[in-house]
């Protein structure tokens, strides 16, 4: 029974894998996106967040979040999970999303926005969540080279600060450094 378990759970493994390899190309498109959008102000029910988008370093992740934010995918969703000290996650909190590729390199300084995903062990890829995100809460050098940076919050931290689970991401607005 074991064996019969442990083949099943390769060959969810392997499925998803191809599914995230065909969602990698089905997205490679949607990170050619206009490079001035480099802003996006997150509205939530405590405040609103401002972070700068690393469209160069990450264009892959930030072209996703850009056309997430566009299609309204986060509007309505919480902040689900609060680690004190360490980050605040959203995004569809039942991971019922799909995998892309990892853009690592950046680092995770106070108020770095990155992609969550599944440990080591069940993603020796390090695949990036197609959808959740976290903002970490204080410098985590621990997680550099684990997973993906895609911006830095630039204002709003003290917002930041104040969430707690429950709280909603009302809209996401990107826009670029010549708008008001």
């Amino acid at each position: 029974m074991s064996k019969l378990l442990l083949y099943l759970y390769m060959v969810l493994c392997t499925i998803s894998i191809i599914r995230a390899q065909e969602k990698n190309e089905e997205f490679s498109q949607v990170a050619a996106f206009e490079p001035k959008e480099n802003r996006t102000t997150i509205y939530t029910s405590k405040g609103d967040i401002t972070c700068h988008l690393y469209h160069k370093e990450a264009p892959l992740s930030v072209g996703l979040f850009i056309e997430l934010a566009k299609d309204g995918f986060y509007n309505g969703l919480t902040f689900y999970r609060i680690v004190p000290k360490y980050v605040v996650e959203a995004g569809d909190p039942d991971g019922h999303d799909f995998r892309i590729a990892a853009e690592i390199g950046q680092s995770h300084q106070r108020g770095a926005l990155a992609w969550l995903r599944l440990p080591n062990y069940q993603n020796p890829e390090k695949l990036s969540s197609g959808s959740q995100f976290y903002i970490t809460l204080e410098n985590l050098s621990n997680l550099d080279q684990e997973y993906s940076v895609f911006g830095q919050i630039i204002d709003g931290m003290d917002i930041v600060d104040l969430l707690e689970e429950g709280d909603v991401i009302k809209n996401i607005k990107i826009f670029s450094l010549n708008e008001n």
